[in-house]
């Protein structure tokens, strides 16, 4: 399938082109860590979702943000009941949990809880930057101090937890206007040819 994103900037457009999921207008989603609502916002206006979304710090936009219902909470005590979400929704969140020590009980605690708000036959959509990608180590890890996760420690975590789960991994990045075709080319080239610890996304479609 093929999402006409652009009026959201070039990153959303490629991101959800490149996770290629379909989900159903109507349904209720919750954006863990929802941030800026930018994606949320796309949830509602272009996928027609009911939209919820949680993070610990309310955004300086959050006066904009009517189409959504935005609690302030964690990933450890989500404020909704069991099965309560069609789709949960995750993205560059879960390095943040614990941070600094980087817990691995921590880490199973914060997906659980993801486990206990999506219904059964629900879905659980996990993307996460990867450590080890040419471009995210030395500007994420080395420059902004993001302690982005290895691609086997990342599939260790989600495996640990759920049973169902399709991984998939690719290439995406924020490119400058300068240059876009020469960018474009090497994220071409990474996805033929890299192998796959190597890429810029994990990606986990989780189905309970």
């Amino acid at each position: 399938m093929k999402y006409n994103l652009k009026k959201y900037g070039q990153y959303k457009n490629d991101i959800f082109n490149k996770l290629d999921f379909p989900f159903k207008k109507g349904k209720n989603i919750l954006d863990v860590g929802c941030g800026d609502f930018s994606d949320a916002r796309i949830f509602y206006e272009y996928f027609g979702l009911e939209v919820y979304g949680i993070d610990i710090y309310e955004h300086d936009n959050k006066d904009n943000s009517l189409f959504l219902e935005f609690r302030k909470a964690n990933i450890f005590e989500i404020p909704y009941p069991d099965n309560y979400f069609d789709y949960v929704f995750i993205h560059d969140v879960l390095h943040h949990i614990d941070e600094k020590n980087q817990e691995f009980e921590k880490h199973i605690t914060g997906i659980r809880e993801l486990k206990r708000v999506v219904k059964k036959d629900g879905t659980i959509i996990v993307i996460e930057g990867n450590r080890f990608n040419p471009l995210f180590y030395p500007h994420m890890v080395i420059m902004r101090r993001h302690n982005h996760w290895r691609q086997k420690y990342f599939k260790k975590v989600i495996s640990c937890v759920f049973s169902k789960v399709d991984f998939k991994y690719f290439e995406s990045h924020l490119y400058p206007k300068k240059c876009f075709k020469f960018w474009k080319i090497y994220e071409f080239i990474m996805e033929k040819i890299s192998p796959n610890k190597f890429l810029a996304y994990n990606v986990a479609i989780i189905r309970k």
